[in-house]
């Protein structure tokens, strides 16, 4: 049966169920259907429709990626931009001149990136593909734009890995935080040390019991010291930490990079 008749109707059995998929099937993703789940991503509501969506099937330009986490299996893989070049010649159509700031410009733009990718995630799983994202291509900016054209003023947010998955891999629905320590109503709270407590447990657990770490093989190591933590206890909250507290992904910065692709951040 072909994979476009696959398609599931309930939006919430979509987007519970969803998962990231690492390694994809050899079936190959057709014309119409990537230009129905592209319409699908540019349906959704804008700022001010600051996004373009570059992507490729070419496997030789795929492999220059495989140092930002690029899965081999991977059908097509898509980047998402920050696309104000394309805003300022419709500006320069109309006869006015750019006076804005940057930061919201890109504020702006992180928007429309982040209400278009959701679409296209959702539209592909109804359709039977399925994704994983790779957040850290604004930190190869140069490489992206070297690649695949990508002139000043449009920057790329996120990448995506597209395909139908390959189903002899068993992958499992993760865990989040409890809503209650997510949802506020009427007023920010800001959580008890009890509650920071249930947030990690519901992860770690999650984590531990799928064995996800261990399957990925994905342990920071420590900058120094001796690591006690073993497989069967690294667990989600003990990852995000180090990654956080000590792991740099690039020698510059990311609004030394933005800056050097044509856009004013002070």
């Amino acid at each position: 049966m072909n994979s476009i008749l696959k398609t599931k109707n309930d939006l919430f059995n979509i987007i519970y169920n969803r998962r990231s998929i690492r390694r994809f099937s050899n079936e190959e993703v057709s014309n119409e259907v990537l230009e129905k789940i592209l319409k699908a991503g540019f349906r959704a509501p804008f700022a001010a429709q600051l996004c373009s969506v570059v992507y490729t099937r070419d496997s030789e330009k795929m492999k220059k990626f495989k140092g930002i986490g690029l899965y081999p299996s991977t059908k097509v893989f898509m980047i998402f931009f920050i696309d104000f070049r394309r805003m300022e010649k419709i500006m320069t159509q109309r006869g006015h001149t750019y006076d804005f700031d940057d930061g919201m410009t890109l504020w702006l733009g992180i928007q429309d990136v982040n209400l278009a990718i959701e679409n296209v995630i959702l539209s592909s799983e109804a359709l039977g593909l399925g994704s994983v994202l790779l957040g850290v291509v604004p930190l190869k900016a140069d490489l992206i734009s070297e690649v695949f054209n990508v002139p000043d003023r449009v920057f790329p947010v996120v990448g995506l890995c597209l395909g139908y998955p390959d189903l002899s891999v068993e992958t499992s629905i993760r865990p989040r935080f409890p809503l209650v320590h997510s949802a506020f109503e009427d007023s920010y709270k800001d959580l008890s040390e009890a509650e920071v407590k249930e947030c990690m447990r519901e992860m770690d657990e999650g984590y531990l019991t799928q064995g996800y770490y261990i399957k990925q093989r994905a342990k920071i190591p420590l900058k120094e010291g001796k690591d006690e933590i073993d497989y069967d206890k690294y667990s989600w909250s003990e990852h995000i930490s180090r990654k956080f507290s000590q792991r740099r992904w690039s020698d510059d910065t990311l609004f030394s990079i933005i800056k050097k692709h044509g856009f004013n951040i002070k």
